[in-house]
């Protein structure tokens, strides 16, 4: 987690002010539901309301994704383009930041505006009010329904949320600390301190210290993993084997939200190609086999009318125009059949009718096994793209899929003013290295080809889980042992669509025995003179 409370907002404030004061605003965008930016210059300030880490920073990359005509972004622009930032403040030492803006309107007329950006976990919001901090618009709007402690609408007031009265630290003395200390008590009495900055408090002197000493981020870690982001020259209670010290805010919370794939780009690129493609384009397969699979049904006994018009053929001397059936001897399952006739029709008519729809049954059910394998593969295709979605935790990544998405025909190039960006033409794979051996394997379909017929030997061991969508895995190594199968075998099962602790067949076989059809999607092979081997899904490799 990143640690804020109360005193770490304080130190952050100031860092935002001495970074954006005097600048003005230039550029404004919404880059997900939950998040937005505003750009000074080249400075982009990004406001975030997730609920899993609500938070304000200045970025060290490019955010926005889905820059907004309408709603608040729109508001935004038409009142707060061109205005400079003139404070930023605190309310007492409560998780709300004031950013007060001054613009010079067209009259000649200074208006001021104000954003309140309230770190509030699922309550966190972004509000936009005028100078008499009348609501202009907001991010979330809530209710007295959804929120008892206040209603929150544009053309209301704005209010600060209601907190239980406590001593601001500035003005605790030693004597109330050390009671409220004795007593436990210090959390219910003392404004803008939090859990772990307490359990890190021992003595008045120490808590002084922290309060007045200049902001210290750092960032904790244990094997690797991010244990506590901090502003705070205070410590984790849980076990740390590293830690990593920075000069700044912006650079702790950049590096956190690099890390924790938390960045409002990676979440909003994550969610456009889930929700609004691959989630809806498998609904829609999976509906077409449901209809496909029930017209197979419907057209299964076409072979009876192919029955019938031979039975028909035998005994056509003894019908007549005008009779509705006959009853005639079946030979095909040695008992009388009585064969519907219409009496309009010549019996000839009626013979070539009988046949007619045996043929187009007959065509129908044919179409119907193509058209079954053609959704089949998409849905298999499908099926992958959105197991390397899930398992994505890069945005390089995501962009290679999103590229990959648009080269397949199932997104569309969004043609946006100015030059066109770069291709991402790097080609990587994971590895995993151990003493005379490397496994390699694909995170998309793209690495997966790329790997396979561009890196892998014709020799390399090449795994895939048999039947479902995964990895394309590849062992380099001088001696294949059973162990290090194993280990490529369950790396080959940590990367497929099955479950953790399922038992997951895993096929292995030489990449030269690895086949691409001509016009397959990307990541779809064939192989021949496979083994098997059987393996649990790890939890992790």
């Amino acid at each position: 987690m990143f640690y804020i409370d109360g005193i770490s907002l304080n130190k952050i404030k100031e860092e935002l002010k001495s970074n954006l004061y005097g600048k003005k605003i230039n550029k404004i965008t919404k880059n997900t539901e939950t998040s937005l930016s505003i750009y000074f210059g080249k400075t982009e300030l990004v406001f975030s309301c997730n609920p899993s880490f609500p938070i304000c920073y200045i970025t060290n990359s490019k955010e926005g994704v889905l820059e907004s005509s309408a709603g608040l972004a729109a508001n935004m622009k038409k009142h707060l383009l061109n205005a400079m930032l003139v404070d930023v403040v605190q309310l007492g030492f409560d998780r709300v930041l004031q950013f007060k803006f001054s613009r010079i309107n067209e009259l000649g007329e200074v208006k001021n505006y104000n954003i309140y950006f309230e770190i509030m976990g699922k309550y966190s919001n972004f509000v936009f009010t005028d100078g008499e901090n009348k609501i202009i618009d907001l991010l979330k709007r809530f209710s007295l329904e959804e929120n008892r402690l206040r209603a929150m609408f544009p053309g209301i007031t704005y209010e600060q949320p209601i907190i239980e009265k406590k001593i601001s630290p500035l003005e605790v003395d030693s004597s109330s600390f050390n009671s409220f200390l004795e007593e436990g008590t210090l959390l219910k009495n003392i404004e803008g301190v939090g859990k772990l900055f307490l359990q890190n408090i021992d003595s008045f002197e120490k808590f002084k210290t922290i309060l007045e000493e200049k902001i210290s981020p750092k960032i904790y870690l244990n094997n690797k993993r991010i244990v506590l982001g901090t502003v705070l020259d205070i410590a984790p209670k849980s076990k740390y084997d590293e830690v990593i010290e920075f000069d700044s805010f912006r650079e702790a919370v950049n590096y956190y939200i690099s890390s924790e794939n938390l960045s409002s780009s990676f979440d909003s690129l994550k969610s456009q190609l889930m929700d609004n493609n691959i989630l809806k384009r498998i609904k829609k397969d999976e509906k077409i086999l449901t209809v496909l699979a029930k017209e197979k049904e419907e057209k299964s006994d076409y072979e009876k009318y192919k029955e019938q018009g031979d039975i028909l053929a035998s005994c056509i001397y003894n019908v007549k125009k005008g009779m509705t059936f006959v009853e005639t001897y079946d030979f095909y399952n040695d008992t009388m059949i009585k064969i519907p006739l219409e009496p309009q029709n010549t019996p000839q008519e009626n013979l070539e009718k009988i046949y007619k729809k045996y043929n187009k049954l007959k065509r129908g059910l044919e179409a119907n096994a193509r058209r079954v394998t053609e959704i089949s593969e998409d849905l298999d295709y499908l099926n992958s793209i959105k197991l390397f979605i899930e398992n994505s935790n890069d945005i390089n990544n995501l962009r290679i899929i999103h590229e990959e998405l648009i080269s397949q025909g199932y997104m569309k190039v969004q043609n946006k003013k100015g030059k066109p960006k770069k291709q991402n033409k790097e080609i990587g794979y994971g590895v995993i290295e151990g003493e005379n051996y490397r496994i390699l394997f694909g995170r998309n379909n793209i690495e997966n080809d790329n790997l396979t017929f561009k890196v892998a030997d014709k020799n390399d061991i090449w795994l895939h889980a048999k039947n479902i969508p995964g990895s394309h895995v590849i062992i380099k190594c001088d001696e294949l042992s059973e162990e290090l199968l194993m280990k490529g075998a369950e790396i080959a099962a940590y990367y497929s669509k099955g479950f953790t602790g399922d038992k997951i067949s895993i096929d292995y076989t030489q990449k030269r025995y690895i086949n691409k059809p001509k016009g397959a999607k990307p990541g779809f092979v064939t192989y021949v003179n496979e083994k098997n081997i059987l393996v649990i899904k790890p939890e992790k490799v």
